[in-house]
């Protein structure tokens, strides 16, 4: 028969080239000079919309698409920045803005199907991501991601009182941390803490807080971050810190 039905797979087509065209471009390095010289470029063309693709030690590990590429490759060089195993000098980026149209057809779960054939170990769908976890992963076996690069919990924090409240110190160390740190201080935000001779960083200064809270009171170091509670809820997947 000389006819037949014809359908254009648009989705297919149009991943297969974004990802002709990421492959093409150069990896940069991931560092707050690059993502300046992103920005000031998405500003100059008013395009902030696209897709991206982190690589380690110049292989792809993670393919994302954001509204404001430069802002969401920010909260992954934050988040890269506190954790072990990794060097940040080994993190580069691939970035491609698209235009409102293009930017909708662009389809995420097609463009990894893509590049998960030539690179199994990306990291999409193993933990790595700019959102928090949730509680329910307090006390569950952590992701791929934060097994493999479990948080800093040796990051320095510059607080130089060594008299202060509780809630002002959790306050000062959830800013400070670039990693997911959540705690519940109830009735207890007033409690003085001693800080003479602690160490500052995140760790010793949340062992400090339990102390000063005293019974009850626990704090926990898990591989995506920190939490303290009044709680008698164990953290079997975590290093618990007890008064």
């Amino acid at each position: 028969m000389g006819h037949k039905s014809y359908t254009f797979d648009f989705l297919a087509t149009v991943s297969a080239q974004l990802v002709t065209d990421l492959e093409a471009l150069p990896v940069s390095l991931l560092d707050a000079g690059t993502l300046t010289a992103l920005a000031q470029y998405q500003n100059a063309n008013n395009a902030r919309q696209g897709v991206y693709l982190l690589h380690l030690d110049s292989v792809p590990v993670y393919l994302g698409k954001a509204d404001n590429v430069a802002d969401r490759l920010g909260q992954h060089l934050r988040k890269l920045s506190g954790r072990k195993n990794l060097t940040l000098t080994d993190v580069g980026y691939k970035a491609l803005l698209l235009d409102k149209s293009m930017s909708t057809a662009a389809n995420e779960s097609v463009l990894i199907a893509i590049f998960r054939q030539s690179h199994a170990a990306m990291w999409n769908g193993k933990g790595f991501g700019p959102k928090d976890p949730g509680k329910e992963r307090d006390t569950t076996r952590p992701s791929f991601f934060d097994r493999t690069y479990p948080i800093d919990d040796a990051w320095l924090v510059d607080f130089p009182d060594d008299t202060t409240t509780a809630a002002h110190l959790m306050d000062a160390i959830k800013q400070a941390v670039p990693y997911t740190f959540r705690f519940d201080l109830k009735n207890a935000g007033d409690t003085v803490v001693n800080l003479t001779g602690v160490p500052r960083t995140a760790k010793a200064l949340l062992c400090a807080t339990v102390r000063a809270l005293g019974a009850g009171w626990k704090g926990a170091v898990l591989a995506y971050g920190m939490v303290l509670y009044r709680t008698d809820k164990q953290y079997r997947f975590g290093e618990e810190l007890l008064p």
